[in-house]
């Protein structure tokens, strides 16, 4: 081999290397729904911890390089404790703290996951706990918590995926940072309550209403043509719209605007229904522009399986009467039909519904694919994607570190 050779040969990870940026992707299921999370780390230390992955994964990264990928499954307690029926408990509802939060008063619910500290008084807990604790059972008289991790008993399959071997190396001591820890800690936070039960999300009439009450048709009268996600994120949409859109798909952009995330899909027709005319007219790509107001008139002007795809792209947040929408979108979807709902962390609170900003990002994620199983809709399936770098040309580059998180979850008509 001579040098010219060498020189142009794409650098492998330890072979001077000891710095890459990897993309952790976890597969699980669970009664409800098929999951996909991933988990980008831009400067992932070789030297430092590799020790606390998988064998399979960590005893043969010498020598790949960019592109190249490993996988190896987790078996229930070899990341998180092993499940321990001791670790469900029976207590009493007035020990639920529904002030832990200074100025913000928190009702229990059944399903939801809170931070352990808000069961004061509770053997074993202490206030400052962070670790969710969830409620399986509750009634006034009793209330029982299941302390485990959400994914205690769940069987993963893990995906590591070099992104770029970087220049340098890294061989300081110190603390072994788990990427596993971090790309578990809060994904189970979707997981159903067992035997099919509903979560209690919060999302009654209550949790339906606003900060704003006043018409949308006086928010949205200006035209926002700016986008609201980050250029890293809408790849992300854009990938997974175009590798589950069929080609040649009818496709509906609800509650849309000037862009559907959609550059380079086979599509053979797009309708677009929003709130601004403007915002709609700057949408290249769609035949159809409809301007309605879901929330005052919740139904779809489209016939019966008419459809083979709709999307719905950080906007679900402000529906309040999402239940009754999803189930228009249904009936207005082709056999076999694919309905899409993505969303991020940035939205606009007065118009949100109340319990999107009270719910943790994956909770909200377990919500929206729990009223699309309520709607009708059959192999359910999520993603979620998060730990990329801010892109430099961002409004918020210098301000937050990483890149607008994405969850989505889809689900189908019945054929």
């Amino acid at each position: 081999m001579n040098q010219q050779t060498k020189q142009t040969e794409p650098p492998r990870v330890l072979e001077g290397q000891g710095l890459a940026s990897v993309t952790l992707t976890a597969h699980w299921s669970d009664e409800q729904a098929s999951h996909v999370e991933r988990f980008h780390v831009e400067k992932f230390s070789i030297w430092r911890e590799v020790d606390r992955l998988p064998p399979a994964i960590a005893w043969n990264l010498c020598g790949l390089q960019q592109g190249d990928r490993l996988e190896a499954p987790i078996h229930p307690g070899d990341v998180v404790e092993n499940w321990q029926l001791t670790r469900q408990i029976v207590t009493n509802p007035a020990y639920f703290d529904r002030h832990h939060c200074p100025g913000l008063e928190v009702t229990p619910r059944l399903g939801r996951f809170y931070p352990q500290g808000f069961f004061k008084g509770v053997a074993g807990i202490y206030s400052e706990a962070a670790e969710p604790a969830r409620i399986i059972e509750l009634s006034k008289e009793q209330m029982k918590l299941d302390l485990n991790h959400p994914l205690a008993r769940t069987r993963i399959k893990l995906q590591l995926s070099i992104d770029r071997v970087q220049p340098g190396y890294d061989k300081r001591s110190g603390r072994c940072d788990s990427l596993l820890d971090e790309l578990l800690k809060y994904p189970g936070l979707t997981t159903p309550l067992e035997r099919g039960k509903d979560i209690d999300f919060g999302d009654d009439a209550n949790g339906l209403t606003r900060m704003d009450e006043r018409a949308d048709e006086a928010f949205y009268a200006t035209p926002r043509l700016i986008q609201h996600l980050d250029s890293l994120a809408r790849q992300h949409l854009n990938a997974l719209y175009r590798r589950l859109i069929p080609p040649r798909a009818e496709v509906l952009d609800l509650m849309a605007s000037f862009d559907s995330h959609l550059q380079g899909a086979d599509l053979s027709k797009l309708h677009l229904l929003g709130m601004n005319e403007q915002e709609l007219s700057q949408n290249r790509l769609a035949e159809t522009r409809i301007a309605q107001d879901l929330n005052r008139k919740p139904y779809l002007p489209f016939d019966s399986d008419s459809l083979d795809a709709i999307l719905c792209t950080a906007a679900i947040e402000y529906l309040t009467k999402p239940t009754e929408i999803l189930a228009e979108t249904l009936r207005v979807l082709r056999p076999g039909g694919i309905l899409l709902v993505s969303f991020s962390n940035r939205w606009f609170p007065t118009k949100a519904i109340r319990i999107w900003s009270e719910l943790h990002a994956f909770e909200r994620l377990g919500m929206v694919t729990q009223w699309l199983r309520q709607a009708g809709y059959n192999n359910l399936n999520t993603f979620s994607a998060q730990g990329w770098p801010r892109p430099a040309n961002d409004i918020y580059a210098g301000q937050t570190p990483c890149s607008d998180p994405v969850y989505t979850a889809w689900g189908y008509k019945a054929d």
